[in-house]
């Protein structure tokens, strides 16, 4: 092993939840696999019996460090050098090799592990699972991702920001300068906005500059809107999709510099849902019964147009993008069914639809696969329900917390995480 350029990682299991990682020369680090609050993730039937460890480069390929058969002795990784980047994928699996447990950290340069440890949340597959050292209640009028490593909720001018490296809450959390109607993230700055104007929050330093209004709409058209984002860092806030305030043809748009603009949806929609699908654009789906069911603002346009969709009422509907042609619909006071728009029909189309009965008044949603969905949303009484859509089946997936109100985000791990609306989070994974 060469000094100050290669650590020696070995990797030790106890009692089925720990992994420590030691180096064959000082400094040392470690690595533990945790459960969060599902004590019985190993022990519980079907009970794992082998487990992988994966180094994960940062162009997603997978290479194996070690398996080994559980209860597990100490399991050496090898030499890596401390500059390189990577992440440490860990799965468990059955006797017959079918995996029952996974997890994935964030990536983290290999020589940081020396100045402290890295927790691996590992959880059921196909399960929810309470994350380790879940924050108190909240209850957001909005939730998402900061630089790709906090989920950030806020309630009000209260905040969640949640570290998913160490998989805790930030100690201090910050207080917004404004009561949060809707947010976007720009780095390490949230976009606040209510009905009287917008911030930039620097959510480390405390500090705040005022968000001047763009030309061409107010914030009162846009405030308490949903924010969807581009692969490129584009934001967009489209006032059609919130459920009260009258309908909106308003979206703000959000460059990755923090310069907004307004554009506008060909008609003026309430409780509308929306998708970002790359190469074409903002899908907005829904929430007008006299205009057409769906429409599209194409990057950098400022001017949405109609797709010959039949008109469709649903409001408080969630949609996500399942490939570069299709779009999943799912509740929505109005319709049960789950519907799969397809983007390169041309004259009266419609949804097709999915099997079951979302019973959702209020809805997001989060793609699996090109034919599966992860949705979350309250029903009629507000409590919260997830289930695992598909072109095959529906499945409720039970709550580990009773909730009203939940959010859902997207995590940088191709995880589902459910926020607020009772003590904790919830993270779903396949």
């Amino acid at each position: 092993m060469r000094a100050n350029e290669e650590s020696k990682m070995r990797f030790r299991l106890a009692a089925l939840t720990l992994l420590a990682l030691s180096c064959a020369e000082t400094p040392t680090g470690s690595i533990s696999v945790v459960t969060g609050e599902e004590t019985d993730a190993f022990s519980k039937s079907p009970a794992p019996t082998s487990i992988l460890v994966e180094a994960i480069a940062q162009d997603r390929s997978r290479r194996q460090l070690s398996r080994a058969d559980l209860p597990a002795d100490t399991i050496d990784l090898g030499d890596h050098p401390r500059a390189d980047v990577g992440a440490i994928a860990v799965t468990a699996f059955d006797p017959g090799g079918k995996a029952l447990l996974k997890g994935e950290t964030l990536y983290v340069q290999w020589g940081a592990l020396e100045r402290g440890g890295l927790e691996v949340f590992v959880q059921r597959i196909g399960e929810l699972a309470r994350m380790p050292r879940g924050p108190d209640a909240l209850e957001p009028a909005a939730a998402t991702m900061v630089v790709g490593r906090y989920v950030f909720a806020a309630s009000g001018t209260t905040t969640l920001l949640y570290d998913l490296l160490n998989l805790r809450p930030l100690t201090n959390q910050p207080a917004l300068p404004r009561s949060a109607k809707s947010i976007a993230t720009v780095e390490l700055n949230a976009v606040v906005i209510d009905e009287n104007g917008a911030d930039v929050f620097d959510l480390a330093g405390g500090t705040k500059v005022d968000l001047a209004t763009p030309a061409g709409g107010s914030y009162a058209e846009i405030a308490g809107g949903q924010t969807f984002a581009a692969p490129d860092g584009t934001q967009y806030v489209v006032g059609a999709t919130r459920l009260s305030g009258g309908p909106s043809a308003r979206v703000l748009v959000i460059d990755k510099e923090a310069n907004a603009t307004f554009a506008s949806l060909s008609s003026a929609r309430e409780g509308a849902c929306a998708a970002y699908v790359e190469g074409r654009g903002l899908i907005v789906i829904g929430g007008d019964p006299n205009a057409p069911g769906a429409e599209v603002l194409a990057p950098g346009s400022n001017q949405a147009a109609p797709l010959p969709f039949v008109p469709d009422a649903t409001r408080g509907c969630g949609a996500t993008t399942l490939d570069v042609g299709h779009v999943a619909v799912f509740g929505g006071a109005g319709t049960e069914t789950a519907r799969v728009l397809d983007l390169a029909c041309t004259t009266n189309c419609s949804g097709a639809p999915w099997p079951g009965a979302l019973p959702l008044v209020r809805a997001q949603a989060f793609a699996l696969a090109v034919d599966a969905a992860f949705v979350v949303g309250d029903d009629a009484s507000g409590a919260t329900h997830a289930f695992r859509a598909s072109a095959a089946a529906l499945s409720e997936i039970p709550l580990k917390t009773p909730r009203r109100g939940a959010r859902l985000v997207a995590s940088p791990t191709n995880t589902a995480i459910i926020v607020g609306g009772g003590n904790g989070l919830e993270q779903y994974v396949e």
